[in-house]
């Protein structure tokens, strides 16, 4: 098994990143860290399309563009961003093209996920993500070869991040790949969004992969923060109220020796049985 503190120039990172800065977020200290051991790490972004809206958008459709006040186009802007942080550290992307929770629709041309609530309750069995997804990571596995996965463990349960690890465990073939889980932030750090804390605890026990032991991974704080701050449109939102070089800081501190570190989990296998509340179920999001 691949040690993530020991890579070298033969392992190939494959990073699934369910939107534009969520590797950087939750990973971008690894990042930094292997491609300055000469590994390769390749950030697979999967929700990046600009949406065609014929139809009059959700209310949250219409709130989340007035937030990032990008204006119709947003994620061209969104993926620019993610270019300049990804640039910054080292990493090479793959852009999937797929379209965010808040744009897709049922074949009755209705929004599955209209509302906040939605977006961080179960995803749709209707939800045509499973199917590009399952597409999609076999492409990348097959040009990428990879040697080392990192998946989010859909702490928060954000939709796109539980349709993401999903569509992987379901779809990943018995080959020669490690793969661990990152710690999804902002929200293993249980600050967001409001009125909805959730933890690593809570995400590895409703997870369907069978987790094994963490490993911590100490990196550059200040490299990290660096590409972090290239998300612009996002750092508001990301961290409502609250000064987010203190909040990372927080976050990712050793208790020990007061170094910054990375949290990942290794996956030891599928689970038989998948949790219920993972794809089915009443609400979860409260806010």
């Amino acid at each position: 098994m691949t040690t993530l503190g020991n890579l070298t120039k033969d392992d190939r990172i494959l990073i699934l990143s369910p939107h534009l800065d969520d590797a950087v977020l939750s990973a971008g200290g690894l990042i930094d860290l292997a491609v300055k051991q000469q590994c390769a790490v390749i950030v697979g972004n999967i929700f990046t399309a600009d949406a065609r809206i014929d139809e009059e958008p959700s209310q949250l459709v219409k709130e989340l563009h007035a937030w990032w006040g990008l204006g119709s186009n947003p994620y061209r802007v969104r993926r620019k961003e993610d270019a300049a942080s990804l640039a910054l550290l080292g990493a090479d992307v793959l852009q999937g093209g797929l379209l965010d929770s808040i744009y897709r629709m049922s074949r009755r041309r209705a929004y599955l996920y209209p509302t906040r609530q939605a977006v961080f309750s179960a995803p749709a069995i209707d939800d045509p993500a499973w199917k590009e997804l399952k597409l999609l990571l076999a492409k990348w596995l097959a040009d990428v070869r990879p040697t080392v996965i990192l998946c989010p463990m859909a702490v928060g349960r954000h939709v796109d991040h539980v349709v993401t690890t999903e569509a992987l465990r379901k779809n990943i073939s018995e080959q020669s790949v490690d793969v661990y889980l990152y710690e999804d932030i902002p929200y293993a750090a249980g600050f967001f969004p409001p009125k909805f804390a959730d933890s690593v605890p809570a995400a590895r026990e409703r997870s369907s992969w069978e987790i094994g032991d963490h490993v911590d991974v100490a990196v550059d704080f200040a490299a990290k923060f660096a590409a972090v701050l290239k998300y612009q449109s996002q750092i508001a939102e990301i961290f409502p109220g609250l000064d987010p070089e203190t909040e990372l800081r927080r976050y990712m501190r050793s208790d020990g020796d007061g170094a910054y570190r990375e949290r990942f989990w290794r996956v030891a296998s599928s689970r038989t049985e998948r949790p219920a509340n993972v794809l089915v179920g009443s609400q979860v999001f409260e806010g």
